[in-house]
């Protein structure tokens, strides 16, 4: 019976154990669930606008409840860190070029607000604002949207662009900026089959490293104005292997620069120009007065004009002639004037190239001849002249000596054809004091040529009865 009582009392004992630990669990369980929800009462309520007796009074500093974004808390190598929620704009790549694709990311929008995407070129009164797009920010108010770069023209290579998305409308003003910059133009590449060579040889030419689709303008010796050539860039920036003209420039080493219009981007290669030794051809070599000499040249520059002048190398021309795209030419050249006598000099020098080359010629002089329509009579005779060799149609004076070593004088007068020559031309009179022969000398009044011509007068044995004849009137239409 004792050892029955004293098994019970084990077991109680035990019991109480057990349930004094379970009681104190329940009891730590209760303390941290009133923990947790105290301090849920005390942080997260508040900012949901409920107020508890548990809250408490607000505190005078900033609450996470502020109705402005913080500003910027940090620079990291110039760059400022923006504070939470504060809009941002960021350009991939931040270095660009024309017609190069630009991916533009913003943020700290307004959940689909419509964002306005403006370049501004310049500052003060020379700003330039240009719109670029419109994006619309998503469910996040971010955006993202991918465009070509716009042509700033050839001088812009280096200068920066802000770029400005703007939101519109909305309670507050959203707007964020980015800087562009305009990558400089030196990373074009060219490359030439010859490095040597004249004005108007033919080369190859290779570029790359300019912006698609792009017109190149291509200088020689220079960087402005009209260029030389004007090439186009494929839809890689390259120009591949195009056949080019060597153009004018300084004999010696010079430059060929290609400049991108939209991009401002450039490429230069030295270049060896050597002189130019042209040549001419005359035909004939010797000409009369009034009649066509003709020239050929070759060696100047292709499609130049070359300045004919004559007997110097300035002044003014008195022909111009246009070369071909083998820098040669043909000229029918000009009418020699009476003017010019003897050996003279024609000189041509390319207007664009500079070069001169020169020719000579030799005018020759008129040798008509006469003769009387008879070779001889007696005091009263009346003969006439035909004549050749004279200038196209001038008028030709008669001049007559009654014997030789006499004073001659004018005593008739005529014109020659085309062809200069004359058929019983003029009227003379062998007057009876004439001795036993009459000298005629005839003169062209243009080409300067004279011919003479005796007439003997025969014996006539005695007075012979001839009116004196009046002087010689020469008419107006006569004179030359």
């Amino acid at each position: 019976m004792a050892n029955a009582v004293r098994t019970r009392s084990a077991q109680s004992v035990q019991e109480a154990r057990v349930r004094a630990r379970q009681n104190w669990k329940r009891l730590v369980i209760l303390v941290v669930a009133v923990f947790v929800v105290v301090n849920l009462a005390r942080s997260v309520l508040p900012t949901l606008g409920v107020k508890t007796p548990l809250t408490g009074r607000p505190t005078s500093g900033a609450t996470t409840g502020a109705k402005t974004m913080p500003p910027a808390t940090a620079e990291v190598n110039g760059v400022k860190v923006l504070g939470s929620g504060a809009p941002i704009v960021t350009l991939d790549p931040g270095m660009v070029r024309p017609d190069m694709p630009v991916t533009i990311v913003g943020s700290g929008f307004d959940p689909g607000a419509k964002i306005d995407i403006l370049m501004t070129k310049g500052s003060g009164k020379k700003a330039k604002t240009t719109p670029l797009t419109t994006a619309t920010g998503d469910r996040y108010g971010a955006f993202y949207t991918t465009l070509k770069f716009p042509a700033q023209g050839p001088n812009a290579g280096g200068q920066n662009s802000e770029i400005t998305a703007q939101q519109r409308g909305g309670k507050t003003k959203k707007v964020a900026k980015a800087q562009a910059q305009m990558a400089a133009g030196a990373a074009g590449v060219a490359k030439l089959s010859a490095v040597v060579g004249k004005p108007g040889d033919t080369v190859t030419l290779s570029v790359s490293g300019f912006s698609p689709y792009e017109e190149l303008s291509v200088y020689w010796g220079r960087i402005s104005g009209t260029p030389n050539e004007t090439l186009k860039t494929d839809s890689t920036g390259s120009v591949q292997k195009v056949p080019l003209k060597v153009g004018v420039s300084a004999v010696g080493t010079t430059s060929l620069v290609i400049v991108g219009q939209k991009s401002g981007a450039a490429a230069s290669l030295p270049f060896q120009v050597l002189k130019l030794y042209p040549s001419i051809a005359l035909k004939p070599y010797a000409v009369k007065a009034m009649n066509p000499i003709g020239f050929t040249g070759k060696g100047f520059m292709p499609n130049e004009r070359v300045l004919i002048r004559l007997n110097s190398a300035s002044g003014a021309p008195i022909l111009v002639a246009q070369t071909d795209g083998a820098g040669t030419f043909r000229s029918g050249g000009f009418i020699v004037p009476y003017q010019l006598k003897g050996a003279q000099r024609i000189v041509f020098t390319g207007e664009l190239s500079r070069a001169t080359v020169n020719s000579s010629f030799t005018v020759l002089p008129y040798m008509p001849m006469v003769r009387t329509s008879t070779y001889g009579g007696s005091p009263g005779t009346i003969i006439s002249f035909y004549a050749t060799g004279f200038g196209a149609n001038e008028a030709v004076h008669v001049y007559a000596a009654k014997g030789k070593g006499a004073k001659r004088e004018l005593v008739a007068a005529f014109r020659v054809d085309a062809t200069g020559s004359a058929r019983a031309g003029g009227r003379y009179t062998v007057p009876g004091d004439a001795g036993d022969a009459v000298l005629f000398t005839l003169v062209g009044q243009r080409s300067g040529g004279s011919a003479t011509v005796t007439f003997k007068v025969d014996n006539s044995a005695g007075p012979v009865d001839v009116a004196p004849q009046p002087p010689y009137a020469l008419p107006p239409d006569l004179q030359n």
